[in-house]
């Protein structure tokens, strides 16, 4: 299955990109309606992800012209927006207007609607560890409360809002050491005791200690 995400924004992209990093599906990326146009024609994806506000040819301007294209006017299209525009839109020939800012619950269930996508079930393990995170020049005392190989659920005073990208620093016992994780990861959630992280970069090996750790 393919996704085409078009945003002109790399922040937007980078999320949307997180949202999705358990799918088991291929991320196709345009950063703008021109793009957009030239990666459908090749890739042919099963579903488009639209930005509106975009250099060359903005997203409604897009939206008309697939739709006009018989060979990808099946291809169903939703349109996540900071702007009003939701009637242009729609009349363009989108199938959805949502708009931003999104977090990852409704930005899933939004897509489940016209693709049956699968997510991998990365297994969890409670922790409480200690955990100091950074974003640009501040640093941040916080605790992990859980665990997976694809991202964890950081409790912190701090107010971090979705889409916000932070470099972790934990350790994790293991059975024979402490292992001491770095990691960069983004806020995909928010929730009453914390915020859900998806990890947007991390090593092999950290991967490995985290899956021993889990394994228990």
């Amino acid at each position: 299955m393919k996704l085409l995400i078009v945003d002109d924004m790399k922040s937007f992209l980078d999320l949307e990109k997180a949202f999705l990093r358990r799918a088991e599906c291929q991320i196709l990326t345009a950063a703008t309606g021109l793009e957009a146009i030239k990666v459908a024609q090749n890739e042919k994806p099963d579903l488009i992800i639209l930005d509106i506000e975009m250099p060359e040819l903005n997203g409604i301007e897009a939206t008309r012209i697939l739709k006009a294209n018989k060979d990808l006017s099946s291809i169903p299209i939703v349109i996540f927006s900071s702007t009003t525009r939701k009637e242009e839109a729609l009349a363009a020939g989108a199938q959805e207007f949502v708009s931003k800012p999104v977090d990852e619950e409704r930005f899933i269930a939004t897509i489940l609607k016209y693709v049956g996508l699968k997510f991998r079930k990365d297994e969890r393990r409670t922790v409480d560890a200690a955990c100091r995170f950074s974003r640009g020049q501040e640093h941040q005392e916080a605790r992990l409360s859980d665990i997976s190989v694809s991202g964890c659920f950081l409790v912190a005073d701090t107010p971090l809002w979705v889409g916000e990208t932070l470099r972790l620093f934990f350790t994790l016992p293991l059975q024979k050491m402490v292992k001491e994780i770095q990691a960069e990861a983004m806020v995909v959630r928010k929730a009453q005791t914390g915020y859900g992280l998806g990890f947007t970069d991390i090593s092999e090996g950290a991967k490995l200690y985290i899956a021993e750790f889990v394994a228990g």
